[in-house]
């Protein structure tokens, strides 16, 4: 069988683009799960931006369980916290199983979905007019099928990216954790509106925790996880004591009699968008490219973003404009100045690496805190047309703390270099 476009990968990059491969395309769709809305390795969390970008070719507004309009901030101890509100939702809580399901429910004609299939390998043969043979396994049995280009959109881990030593791999990844449970969140005046982010410094180094509400089945139900560093995801038992002091600080209450719905960890790309991305056959998107925004729960974003701009780049570059590809991260800036986020997204994970005890955390919440009526508005999409988070830190008001800040900063890296890190 012939193809013109392969896709490796059926979550939002790679169903985003095959919304969006001309009709005239014939496209192929690869995903290792059985059923699409399984599982879904995401925390479902969408800015208002991405929510736009969906709802221009699926009905994205049907599967909004919760628009949320707050943001909760709390402390190393679990006792300190503080809030920063928006007038309108920035971040909305989807029913993601049942999204990425509508997706691919809505797929054009010209599109083939084959789940249950676990792409392998694919070779290049220039004598062709289809140049490369596409291997995967079906329900067990090896298949091949021949195409002209081939699209990872297979996640942090990405296979495609495996099979060809031209393309960049991610190397560096925080392992996220998550449980989701029946119940209700008890933090704060309007959870069923909230995200909250958990700072623990010494429990969860590398990133932190977080919880949000979500419905699951016409009930009320929320999300929590961990994320660590992948060096440290030997510790992720942690995850259980994390449910108990939530439920000791009666920040959430589980339904009487219930288990969890669901336990799904993931690979977060944490080491920025990757150099090599493309060549002659085949191109990376979303998490395989490295475009993931982790530390602002926004790595859906990227996924869409790419989709759409690699729609428009492969279909030129199959009508014969070699240097298309060439073009795709200077197409994906064009879009907020994405590139540009995931900049300073790197600046921040640089610093919050670094930062290896609670008192350097507690002395950052101290700062962060003075100025929680900005704190939202710098936050995912918005960060982009207000103040950055350093023009929030770097005022002269807060010196005295940025100095204190410094000090524990200074000790934690001397506390790594004595521990050879």
């Amino acid at each position: 069988m012939n193809y013109d476009v392969v896709i490796v990968g059926a979550s939002f990059s790679g169903l985003t683009l095959a919304h969006h491969l001309p009709k005239n395309l014939k496209v192929l769709v690869l995903d290792m799960k059985k059923n699409l809305d399984a599982y879904i390795e995401s925390t479902g969390l969408i800015t208002q931006a991405t929510y736009d970008l969906l709802a221009e070719f699926v009905n994205v507004g049907a599967y909004i369980p919760n628009k949320i309009v707050a943001i909760g901030v709390i402390g190393t101890d679990f006792n300190r916290n503080f809030f920063s509100y928006s007038d309108a939702p920035w971040i909305y809580s989807t029913d993601t199983p049942q999204l990425v399901k509508h997706m691919s429910d809505t797929l054009p004609e010209n599109v083939t979905l084959s789940v249950n299939s676990k792409f392998t390998d694919y070779k290049i043969d220039k004598n062709n007019d289809y140049s490369l043979e596409v291997f995967f396994s079906k329900n067990g049995q090896e298949q091949i099928v021949r195409s002209r280009f081939i699209v990872g959109a297979d996640g942090a881990k990405s296979s495609v990216a495996k099979s060809n030593k031209s393309l960049s791999q991610n190397k560096k990844f925080l392992i996220g954790l998550e449980k989701v449970f029946y119940g209700n969140i008890l933090l704060g005046p309007n959870p069923d509106k909230t995200v909250y982010h958990y700072w623990f410094g010494e429990f969860s180094l590398g990133y932190g925790g977080w919880l949000s509400p979500t419905v699951i089945k016409g009930k009320k139900a929320f999300r929590l996880g961990l994320a660590k560093l992948s060096e440290n995801a030997n510790e992720f038992g942690e995850i259980k004591d994390f449910v108990e002091m939530l439920k000791n600080k009666k920040m959430i209450r589980i339904e009487d009699s219930t288990e969890e719905i669901l336990t799904f960890a993931s690979m977060i790309p944490i080491g920025g968008p990757l150099k090599n991305v493309c060549d002659d056959y085949s191109l990376l998107i979303g998490d395989a490219a490295g475009l993931c925004g982790a530390f602002a729960a926004d790595g859906i974003k990227g996924s869409v973003v790419s989709g759409k701009v690699a729609a428009k780049l492969i279909t030129a570059y199959l009508n014969g404009e070699k240097n298309a590809l060439k073009k795709y991260h200077v197409e994906i800036q064009k879009y907020n100045k994405l590139m540009t986020y995931y900049k300073k997204q790197m600046l921040y994970r640089w610093l919050w690496d670094r930062m290896k005890s609670n008192r350097t955390f507690d002395t950052m919440f101290d700062i962060i805190s003075r100025s929680k009526e900005d704190f939202l508005n710098q936050f995912c999409d918005s960060k982009d047309r207000h103040k950055s988070l350093l023009s929030i830190v770097l005022k002269i008001s807060n010196v005295p703390l940025l100095l204190k800040y410094s000090w524990y900063l200074f000790l934690d890296l001397f506390k790594m270099s004595e521990k050879g890190i």
